[in-house]
């Protein structure tokens, strides 16, 4: 009885043990179901409230490491820390911080509510001198980032460090070293200071320059350094030793840098390292402008033709209406780029460039070339110049007008930018007079005088203002005695947008266009940059040509894109000819900078 009673157990214990193992089974395939679910959940995406702006971005980009992968326990913490973190970056210290995994814990909601940002209240900056100070360091400091009173951000302070230590390498403190840097933060007190101390050490000086021994052109790399030996150390000195090496016709590459290791005595050697150009060189290019068409271009150089750097250069330019094929012979005197002899000659064939107006010219000139202490590059000439001009081409059988010239004459120009083959600053100016006279071989006496000025402005890098002026003046007895070419003319791309190129002058009885002695014109324009390769325009454009007062002025405005490329803008205008009676509309298109 008691062994049945025991099996009967037995078997009810069994039957309710296998119950309730496939019970607990059940469950617990059920929780690993969930537990997977939830292990490939993805964080999709941030929900930030209560900042916005450049503070809302910085919390954004703190937490992007969260995203597409689960947003743990463990990550609840170390994202608020990063939320902090972020917030401080920007002076905000005392902030309240909730986050939250909504939408199935695929968005992180961060609800910020920030208190008053802190302000620095106290700025202690000091550069230690060795030596005699330095007026442009003590600027700097004076010049910094971070302003008192002014709100606590982290980026400005890392700026000011790297300020004060790049000018310090840029002028030759290459000892410098940090003695303290400190941002300090009193929560409780709601206070910020900064405390930076740098010890500037030595400032070096320029040793000598170091180069290939086998560089043809050593002499005038060593004329072309803009420093002297033993002078203090400038980076920017270098910078343009570089841009001159560049300018010269002798090199395909260069790299001019402070040789570190090797200073010593308070000198550090200039390194020079140049890759001269083939013996012969070609260039292939071309272009369009709606006053010429399509044009093409080839160019042959030769860079060294003789022990002392003379070279020689060609070009030959075809376009639809005007074909120019030029030479120049080069001889250095002190350097390649400033101080030279120059012989050129050319041809010019226009093929009614000036309504129903053939030419054909060719001249040869000898120029002298040199920079003077104003840094005006001035270049005397004498210039002997023939002539061939057709008028009314269409008509068979009109006679040619043939004009003898020799023209002495002298110009003078500048030009500074700043900003390459996308100039945001820029200054440039001309001034040139020619005379001529009966007596030595010109078919005329006569003297011309022109002055060209224009100005590149920007303003907080989205707005470029550009501005023009052009006058000229013939000197002569009769405007029909002047050749053509030496007369002035208005019009076109690069004159009075709006009015076909050189279309603006006098004309003669028959209405065939004559040219004149005076000229005048003018351009403003305005760009704003709505996105990183894109400007619009608006321009106006303003100018008068007559052999009297200036009186009927022809006026041009319209508006235009800019597409920046690295070789400079591609403007693309549309102008009308505001001062036309028909009121008729140009499209115009230049490539190159407006300087």
């Amino acid at each position: 009885m008691l062994v049945l009673l025991f099996n009967y157990k037995i078997r009810v214990f069994n039957q309710v043990s296998k119950r309730l193992f496939g019970c607990i089974f059940m469950v617990a395939a059920l929780w690993s179901h969930v537990l997977n679910a939830q292990t490939n959940v993805q964080l999709e995406t941030l929900k930030i409230q209560g900042v916005e702006g450049a503070v809302a971005q910085n919390v954004s980009g703190f937490l992007q490491p969260f995203l597409k992968r689960r947003f743990s326990v463990a990550d609840h913490a170390i994202a608020r820390k990063d939320v902090e973190s972020a917030l401080q970056a920007f002076g905000y210290y005392n902030s309240k911080i909730a986050l939250t995994l909504t939408d199935h814990q695929q968005t992180l909601q961060v609800d910020i509510a920030v208190q008053e940002r802190l302000k620095w209240n106290a700025i202690d900056i000091e550069v230690l001198m060795r030596s005699e100070p330095d007026p442009f360091i003590d600027e700097l400091v004076l010049n910094v980032p971070i302003k008192l009173d002014e709100p606590v951000r982290h980026d400005l302070y890392q700026k000011t460090k790297a300020q004060l230590e790049s000018a310090l390498l840029a002028r030759g403190y290459f000892d410098f070293r940090w003695i303290d840097s400190q941002l300090r933060v009193n929560k409780k007190r709601q206070q910020a200071s900064v405390v930076l101390r740098i010890e500037a050490g030595v400032r070096y000086r320029f040793g000598g320059i170091v180069m290939n021994t086998d560089v043809k052109a050593k002499t005038y790399i060593r004329q072309l350094a803009p420093f002297q030996h033993n002078a203090f150390y400038q980076a920017d000195l270098l910078s343009d030793f570089n841009l001159s090496l560049n300018a010269t016709p002798y090199f395909s590459a260069i790299k001019v840098y402070p040789l570190l290791k090797e200073r010593e005595n308070g000198l550090v050697p200039i390194r020079v390292d140049v890759y001269e150009k083939p013996a012969n060189s070609y260039e292939v290019g071309g272009g369009y402008s709606t006053d010429l068409g399509a044009r093409g271009r080839f160019k042959w150089s030769k860079p060294w033709v003789s022990e002392q750097g003379h070279f020689i250069e060609s070009n030959l330019s075809l376009s639809e209406q005007q074909q120019d094929i030029t030479a120049s012979y080069t001889i250095p005197v002190s350097n390649p780029n400033d101080d030279v002899w120059r012989v050129l000659g050319g041809y010019q064939f226009q093929d009614q460039v000036t309504d129903n107006v053939e030419t054909k010219i060719w001249n040869i000139q000898l120029q002298r070339q040199w920079l003077t202490n104003d840094d005006w590059v001035r270049t005397a000439f004498i210039k002997r110049e023939h002539q061939t001009t057709q008028r009314g081409v269409t008509v068979d059988n009109l006679p040619q007008v043939k004009t003898e010239m020799l023209l002495p004459g002298v110009s003078y120009a500048k030009k500074h930018s700043k900003g390459g083959a996308l100039p945001y600053w820029g200054n440039e100016q001309l001034f040139s007079v020619e005379v001529a006279s009966k007596e030595l071989i010109s078919s005329t006496s006569l003297v011309k005088v022109n002055w060209k000025n224009a100005w590149l402005r920007s303003y907080k890098a989205r707005h470029l203002f550009f501005a023009r002026v052009d006058l000229g003046a013939i000197i002569a007895d009769e405007i029909e005695a002047v050749p053509f070419n030496m007369r002035f003319f208005a019009g076109g791309d690069q004159s009075i947008r709006g009015f076909a190129y050189q279309s603006v002058a006098p004309r003669d009885e028959q209405g065939e266009l004559l040219g004149g002695k005076y000229m005048v014109t003018s351009a403003a324009e305005y760009n704003y940059q709505f996105l990183p390769n894109w400007r619009a325009a608006v321009f106006i454009d303003a100018g008068a040509v007559d052999n009297k007062a200036l009186s009927d002025w022809s006026v041009g405005g319209g508006f235009g894109i800019r597409y920046i490329t690295p070789i400079g803008p591609i403007r693309l205008d549309h102008a009308w000819g505001l001062s036309k009676a028909s009121k008729s509309t140009r499209l115009s298109i230049v490539i190159g900078p407006e300087i």
